[in-house]
């Protein structure tokens, strides 16, 4: 969304991050638990106490 400065700016890109966050944060929710699995297959980690 390239408008340059206008006197809009504030609330248009606020609407947009408030979307964008709405969208990228249960996205990252539910990826999660699949990076860690896939994580945990290349790294090993310590025992736990």
């Amino acid at each position: 969304m390239n408008l340059g400065f206008i006197p809009e700016f504030v609330s248009k890109w606020f609407a947009t991050w408030m979307l964008s966050w709405a969208i990228a944060y249960p996205t990252v929710l539910v990826c999660l638990p699949l990076v860690r699995r896939l994580t945990a297959l290349f790294v090993d980690l310590p025992p736990q106490h």
